[in-house]
């Protein structure tokens, strides 16, 4: 997929998710090599990272004071992605980190595996079919 075809995609998952909340966020692309770095700043991604490359690390989300942005490579989305419901799969699940950021409450490991299964659980409740399409 181009970047413009993940685009669509990401705008289309936000126009499915404005329709229950209401959130701002920004869309990012970086290369490879940043998203990796970026990456490998998480705990809870470097826990996962140990077993190899998990589906969810398809994107992330950079939260700073004045803005939240979903970070996408779209090498790492074309060899995660099956299609572009799976690209839809991770923007939503992304946005449901933003919408639910202010509940984590220390940066610690135990806080990003609660923030994980709440999103998760929220996510499956709303949009089962794109939730279903990031679990293995």
């Amino acid at each position: 997929m181009n970047e413009k075809e993940i685009i669509r995609a990401a705008e289309e998952a936000f126009d499915m998710f404005s329709q229950r909340h209401n959130i701002d966020v920004y869309l990012e692309f970086v290369n490879e090599e940043e998203f990796f770095q970026l990456s490998s700043e998480s705990k809870i991604v470097r826990e996962e990272m140990k077993e190899g490359l998990p589906v969810k690390v398809g994107s992330l989300v950079a939260h700073s004071k004045d803005k939240d942005t979903i970070i996408l490579c779209k090498d790492v989305v074309n060899l995660l992605a099956r299609n572009i419901d799976f690209v839809k799969a991770l923007v939503l699940h992304e946005l449901y980190h933003v919408l639910y950021r202010k509940m984590i409450k220390e940066k610690k490991i135990n806080d990003f595996i609660a923030s994980e299964e709440r999103v998760h659980g929220h996510f499956m409740k709303e949009f089962p079919y794109y939730a279903k399409l990031l679990e293995f």
